[in-house]
């Protein structure tokens, strides 16, 4: 879960009051000596009409009972063994763009390959609208980047990558917490993997608080503080908690009706392969994180992280079911004919990537607590 310190920092609470972009510092992923990485932080609402829309989503409608069944997609988890009333579901699903099927990646739980179902259609149009908006800024600043550097950066280029791939924010968990509140004392620190270079997290229904470990800027006697926002349902932020220690508190929910629902949209990962590209060889160019971290930077807080109107979302969402050949108006096809009675069908299942077995010690998979 993350090396915890050895004392708790003073809190400072709903540090981003005062504005929507920051921009502070961490140690994490910085090399032997080096100054801490910048990070970005970028934070909105989406307007009361796409939250409502966003809602009717059946997981987010969905009773305890649903989520127990084999194929809704979630599963039971027990991050908190102390507190035995707290409860807690996660599902994994992909928000790839035109891809209707499920699709073979990595597990950001435990880093095994998956299939991976699509998440509804409503919750992939309103991430595609937002990488629209959103995107192009990173790329610029990325390939800036490059265009600055005197050396070919690796780990700009394999971000660069994943983004013409349609990988950024395709790896959708939904988390749904509800019971024992998690407090303060309670949270699990803890820094992610690689596939939360960029993520976004977006808050559906109830109440959590995100905590982070931070420097106020690069200067090496500035002191951590631990800073606390609270995230209600519509807020959403994007930063890169794979660079930061952080965990998340969740207010108490004894009726399901109070539940906390969010969504974690990370960089979609084939499988460990992916991981290792990022650690593999750590300090082989040592400036390589520090101007990866330098132009997310730039690019995400450049300008107010720009989340989509529902009209915005609707177009996609009528675009995608139009790919799929349901798009509003069309004359619905006709039912395919019965299958021949002795033919006996089996459902294959695509291989799974074979898995990576060496990474460089320290580094950690994701515990889905952001």
């Amino acid at each position: 879960m993350g090396s915890q310190l050895s004392a708790e920092p003073d809190a400072v609470p709903d540090a981003l009051e005062t504005g929507t972009r920051a921009r502070f510092y961490s140690y994490k992923r910085s090399a032997p000596d080096a100054p801490p990485n910048p990070v970005p932080f970028s934070r909105s609402s989406v307007t009361p009409e796409v939250l409502r829309w966003l809602k009717n989503c059946e997981i987010f409608k969905a009773s305890e009972a649903q989520l127990q069944t084999e194929d809704s997609g979630f599963k039971r988890c027990v991050d908190y063994p102390q507190l035995p009333g707290h409860v807690y579901y996660e599902g994994y699903f992909h928000g790839l763009h035109g891809e209707d099927g499920p699709v073979t990646s990595m597990n950001p739980r435990t880093g095994e390959s998956m299939e991976k179902p699509a998440a509804p259609i409503e919750l992939r149009a309103f991430i595609e609208a937002m990488r629209r908006a959103n995107v192009p800024n990173l790329v610029d600043a990325l390939r800036g980047a490059t265009a600055e550097a005197k050396a070919d950066n690796k780990l700009v280029a394999k971000v660069l990558q994943l983004i013409e791939k349609g990988r950024i924010f395709a790896d959708i968990a939904v988390q749904i917490h509800a019971g024992q509140a998690v407090e303060t004392r309670d949270v699990g620190w803890h820094t992610d993997g690689p596939n939360s270079i960029l993520h976004a997290a977006l808050s559906i229904a109830g109440s959590r608080a995100l905590h982070s470990r931070r420097h106020a800027d690069a200067d090496p006697a500035t002191p951590e503080e631990t800073v606390v926002e609270s995230m209600l349902p519509g807020d959403c932020y994007v930063s890169s908690p794979a660079v930061f220690a952080h965990g998340v508190s969740y207010g108490q929910a004894y009726r399901w009706s109070k539940r906390t629902i969010a969504c974690q949209a990370r960089f979609l990962f084939d499988d460990l392969g992916d991981v290792g590209e990022f650690f593999q060889p750590v300090w082989d160019a040592e400036d390589d994180w520090p101007i990866l971290m330098e132009a997310l930077s730039k690019g995400l807080t450049g300008q107010p992280l720009v989340l989509p109107e529902l009209s915005d979302v609707l177009g996609i969402m009528d675009e995608l079911e139009r790919a799929a050949g349901r798009g509003r108006g069309e004359v619905p096809l006709p039912p395919p004919p019965p299958p021949p009675p002795p033919v006996t069908t089996h459902a294959g299942s695509t291989p799974a990537a074979a898995l990576k077995k060496k990474a460089r010690r320290g580094w950690q998979l994701h515990l889905p607590m952001s």
